[in-house]
């Protein structure tokens, strides 16, 4: 049976509105992913009464049914941080120093050149977790997190509120206990990202024409990124995904992907390409992106950010006069930047970037979010892409890196780009 899922962000800051809580929707879809929906979210505030309140009357509807509480937040060195207090009185139980995350925190310490005996003893609260509970390692961090038994099949999740930290410990550690606590044998799954598409259109588009036919026997999730949705199915049936995922490709044959980022990675080390990038509008992002997987040097060769007119000039020997006629932003300069690009680098593949991401620049023949985006693949061909992105600076810049790397899978996965 599925527990009943309840996520617990605690902190002042959130119910403040001074910070964001990003950690229960990452929470959130990641479970989904996993085979699991949660029922509620639910943030406090640094109050260890409405905390032990809460936490209580979980506790009590774990009487009925298994309930399944993770809970962020709460587990640092501060007079504030109540969490470890508050499961302890829910509990009755005694808590304990791990000795591991002990030791590291000493390790830290003297790194920064203190001595053990200057260590304060508030600080030490991060390594302390309840008697009898199962422990989450932290590698990024300090504090530990654990799972508490609060019931018959029914289980506390503490983890650290440092987003770092949490989805870490939440990938390496928890996610393998989970599925030991609660197993779903028979539960398939398959995802697809579409680029440039909403979560609404897709859903007029292709859910709803289809609900009737796959979505009585199986379940459908979206998750938003900037540039393309990752579309999730689920089912016991494996026969019924495959005729889903078909559909779904021929009725998305240019924008549909698998895993972007993974794919590039692999593929460019198999093929032994090499690439490198020319940013104007993106300010490095691509080439970030790029080398975020270890062994990224194998094939990336490095870039050029190009701002302003004389370095697209000097560095990629693009005449001024081209720039002017043009401008900067402009499908010929896309063109020439990744030319540029290739004959200084020598690298298989070139992708370059040139936009307005605002809030400023833009114009009525060239509005905010317009970005042109080139691709010279390994056999000397260049082709530009026209885009006009939606939001803000932010959004923009994250939507063309981020569809740059899908035309470079188009172009490694030997389809028209």
């Amino acid at each position: 049976m599925s527990p009943y899922i309840v996520i617990i962000s605690t902190g002042s800051e959130l119910t403040a509105g001074r910070s964001v809580d990003t950690n229960s929707g990452w929470i959130s879809n990641q479970l989904f992913e996993l085979g699991w929906k949660v029922k509620k979210f639910v943030t406090l505030p640094d109050d260890p009464n409405l905390i032990f309140s809460e936490l209580q009357s979980l506790q009590n509807l774990s009487k009925e049914i298994p309930v399944l509480v993770i809970m962020t937040g709460g587990l640092g060195p501060t007079e504030d941080d109540y969490t470890l207090e508050t499961v302890l009185k829910l509990t009755g139980k005694t808590s304990y120093s791990v000795e591991k995350a002990k030791l590291r925190l000493v390790k830290i310490y003297e790194a920064r050149g203190k001595e053990y005996k200057d260590i304060l003893p508030n600080v030490f609260r991060q390594t302390f977790v309840p008697e009898g509970c199962k422990t989450l390692d932290n590698s990024v961090g300090i504090a530990v997190g654990f799972i508490e038994n609060i019931g018959e099949n029914s289980y506390l999740v503490c983890m650290p509120g440092v987003p770092s930290e949490m989805t870490e410990m939440f990938k390496r550690r928890l996610v393998p206990e989970l599925k030991k606590l609660y197993p779903r044998e028979n539960l398939l799954q398959k995802t697809k990202w579409l680029w440039n598409i909403g979560e609404s259109l897709f859903q007029n588009d292709f859910i709803e024409p289809n609900r009737n036919e796959f979505f009585k026997d199986a379940e459908w999730g979206v998750t938003a990124n900037r540039g393309y949705i990752k579309c999730i199915f689920q089912s016991t049936n494996e026969e019924l995904l495959t005729t889903i995922i078909s559909r779904l490709e021929r009725q998305y044959p240019k924008i549909i992907s698998d895993d972007v980022f993974q794919f590039v990675h692999e593929q460019l080390l198999k093929e032994k390409y090499t690439i490198s990038v020319v940013e104007s509008c993106t300010g490095g992002l691509l080439g970030k992106k790029l080398t975020e997987q270890a062994g990224s040097s194998a094939y990336f060769m490095g870039g050029f950010l190009t701002y302003s007119n004389k370095l697209k000039s000097k560095l990629l020997e693009i005449p001024i006069e081209t720039i002017e006629t043009y401008g900067a932003v402009s499908d010929e300069i896309a063109r020439v930047m990744v030319d540029g690009l290739c004959q200084k680098t020598g690298t298989d593949y070139g992708i370059s970037i040139t936009g307005i991401a605002g809030p400023l620049g833009g114009s009525d023949t060239k509005p905010v979010g317009t970005v042109f985006i080139g691709i010279k693949d390994p056999i000397g061909k260049t082709i530009v892409h026209h885009y006009v992105f939606p939001g803000n600076r932010e959004s923009i810049r994250e939507n063309a890196s981020n569809t740059a790397l899908f035309l470079i899978y188009q172009s490694l996965k030997g389809k028209d780009v």
